[in-house]
């Protein structure tokens, strides 16, 4: 009988050890990007790398959290957000009215120029020459947006920047709109192509559902530690943004 009690007090034991490590299993936090922002965000070896990757990494060791990312195109970011699919997304992002419906975001991390890239072989001469010719942009982002507020300007939205520079290089439009930082790379990178100009842009957050103030707050704080000691400024020079 002894035998039996302690064999029942055992398999207790091992369910009751099993049911607290299930417990204290962690959430792993979904973030989105779209990473073929270089150098917001981009692959390298199939990782996700970059200053958004940097600002995450270093966001989720103060709040030690663990997380994941989910790379996807650029105007599948805030659906993915909304049906919580993500629990977060950072992608370069800038707040504008028409976004902060749809979703709630953090402080600011940095404020970044709109750009202007052509090329060499069919010349924009700076942003006075921008009107009546046929701009780039990727789909759903303020570079869309810019582009179509150029007079006599016809706007092809592209799914990823990827598709725009090659249809730039191969003369099917005019321009490419980008962020400054992101332009000042593709350039480096195509010696082919040339740099326009640059036009005052908006600030970049990260976004939250709007049912997540709770996560969103955390992140906050942790963003404006990040600030407030330099983090974000040593990650900018890092980049060159």
């Amino acid at each position: 009988m002894k035998k039996l009690f302690k064999l029942f007090m055992l398999s207790l034991l091992i369910v009751l050890t099993a049911a607290c490590g299930a417990s204290k299993t962690e959430k792993v936090y979904v973030i989105g990007t779209n990473a073929e922002y270089p150098p917001f965000e981009y692959l390298e070896d199939g990782k996700v790398c970059g200053l958004d990757a940097d600002i995450i990494a270093a966001i989720a060791q103060k709040l030690n959290i663990q997380y994941k990312w989910s790379n996807t195109n650029f105007d599948g970011l805030i659906p993915a957000l909304q049906t919580k699919k993500m629990d977060a997304v950072i992608a370069g992002m800038s707040i504008t009215p028409e976004r902060a419906k749809a979703v709630n975001f953090s402080i600011p991390y940095l404020s970044s120029n709109v750009a202007f890239i052509a090329n060499k072989s069919k010349p924009i001469n700076g942003i006075e020459d921008l009107e009546n010719k046929n701009y780039g942009a990727e789909l759903g982002t303020t570079k869309e947006a810019a582009a179509r507020k150029i007079k006599g300007a016809t706007v092809t939205p592209f799914s990823s920047n990827t598709g725009a520079l090659v249809a730039l290089k191969s003369g099917k439009i005019d321009g490419i709109v980008l962020d400054e930082s992101v332009a000042v790379k593709f350039v480096e990178n195509n010696p082919e192509l040339m740099l326009v100009g640059a036009l005052e842009g908006e600030p970049k957050a990260i976004a939250f559902n709007k049912d997540d103030t709770e996560l969103m707050e955390k992140f906050n704080k942790a963003l404006q530690e990040l600030i407030d000691d330099g983090t974000i400024q040593k990650l900018r020079e890092k980049y060159g943004v």
